[in-house]
């Protein structure tokens, strides 16, 4: 009996010196430990966050922020660990562990520090983002009962001072008003917005359908731009002749080297703008009949063409100077598309009252066609034709043109055949007498 009391005697002894050892254990490994059992999410906060530095980051930056939170109850906590959840971290990246191991006891007031390596896109929005970090502990020493809130950290995502970019705002073309099948030049400013040298600036432009280079390469060199140093680079392109109007967006691409020699990636874009006033025409202008007298009826029929690579509607005609001579002065077509005909026609009525007494007003009246339209940009267009129309009075043309000539042929037929007879007869009267 008294050497199973002197065995248990000497297993407590081992265990406590044992003890300080397994504690080194359980600070290696307290995260998994403290993940076991059930947390209790507490409505009080017992650790607060007293600096964090830097909290002020930039586009690219990999920074290491240390965080510093106290203990502000009277009493200690156990097993402190700190958690990062990288899915409501994000943007932020942490590069480093997610989870910090504070220690086996925060004391009453005692200040603690963990890092995290922090890493910001490219592409962040400039503006702050909160780093939220959950604390775990434990009121007891044992770990039973197991606490965690949730801190956050303050991340402010500000404009590089020592930004290495290029400005590529500052873009024009020759001519202003590109139409289709035109060549022209793009001209791009490349000024360096940084404090430090560039150097090995490639730009370039992609050239897709329906435009083409009219150079052998799309690319365009710089050696060198100093801080503020600008250099206008040229681009030739041509529009195709089928180019529809509209803005067409163009992808700006720059490679360049720091002053770090490290390579830096630009895109920017920019539209240019295919500009074309469809050309329409007017033609097979027809008259019937083609003679107008005073009190004629007739008509008058015309075709318009749209010789553009666009639609073109809301197309109305309007003729002026048709007053007395038309029955209508205007007619709405509505569109036409490219390369296409339309036919239309107007009512003709000769006014009687033309005369004044006797005297029948001829001549010559100027009929001014109006086309309006929209084109494929909805701006407003307009194009005019003047055609003649020739008024003639009755008794200036008794008979028509075409009695005339047929009279003609008669009297001709008449005259040679009456010279033949006559040849014929002079003829027999000489046989005769002989």
């Amino acid at each position: 009996m008294k050497h199973g009391i002197y065995i248990i005697i000497l297993i407590i002894i081992s265990m406590h010196l044992v003890n300080p050892v397994e504690g080194q254990n359980q600070s290696a490994n307290n995260i998994e430990s403290i993940n076991q059992g059930t947390v209790e999410a507490v409505g009080y906060s017992q650790f607060t966050i007293t600096n964090a530095s830097p909290i002020e980051f930039y586009p690219s930056d990999i920074k290491t922020i240390e965080i510093t939170f106290q203990n502000i109850y009277n009493y200690s906590a156990y097993g402190v660990s700190a958690v990062v959840d990288p899915d409501k971290a994000d943007p932020l990246k942490i590069t480093s562990n997610l989870q910090k191991y504070v220690g086996d006891e925060v004391g009453a007031k005692q200040n603690v520090t963990i890092q995290y390596e922090i890493y910001i896109k490219d592409s962040i929005p400039k503006g702050t983002y909160y780093l939220p970090i959950t604390i775990l502990w434990s009121t007891v020493p044992d770990g039973t009962i197991k606490r965690q809130q949730d801190q956050f950290v303050g991340i402010r995502v500000t404009e590089n001072p020592d930004i290495i970019r290029i400005d590529t705002t500052n873009i024009t073309t020759t001519p202003e008003h590109i139409n289709p099948g035109d060549s022209f030049k793009v001209f791009v400013s490349l000024t360096n917005l940084g404090k430090n040298k560039l150097t090995t600036i490639r730009a370039t432009i992609p050239a897709e359908l329906p435009f083409i280079s009219d150079s052998s390469s799309s690319d365009r060199f710089i050696e060198l731009l100093e801080p503020n140093q600008s250099e206008v680079i040229q681009f030739d392109l041509r529009a195709d002749k089928m180019a529809t109007s509209r803005v067409y967006n163009f992808n700006l691409s720059l490679e360049y080297k720091d002053s770090f020699n490290r390579i830096v990636d630009q895109e920017s874009s920019f539209g240019i703008l295919v500009e074309e006033v469809p050309e329409i025409y007017v033609h097979d202008i027809i008259i019937d009949p083609p003679t107008l007298q005073p009190g004629a009826d007739g008509l008058l029929s015309l075709q318009m063409t749209n010789a553009g690579t666009n639609e073109i509607k809301n197309v109305k005609i309007a003729i002026k100077g048709g007053d007395g001579i038309l029955t209508q002065t205007e007619n709405f077509i509505g569109q036409i598309g490219a390369k296409k005909s339309q036919s239309l026609s107007f009512g003709v009525h000769v006014d009687s009252n033309l005369k004044t007494g006797h005297e029948v007003k001829i001549g010559v009246y100027g009929l001014n066609m109006q086309i309006t339209y929209d084109d494929a940009n909805k701006n407003k267009n307009q194009y005019s034709y003047l055609f003649p129309i020739n008024i003639v009075s009755v008794s200036s043309l008794p008979i028509s043109a075409d009695t005339i000539f047929t009279l003609l042929y008669i009297f001709m037929f008449v005259i040679f055949s009456s010279i033949i007879l006559f040849i014929k007869a002079k003829k027999i009267e000489k046989m005769k007498k002989e």
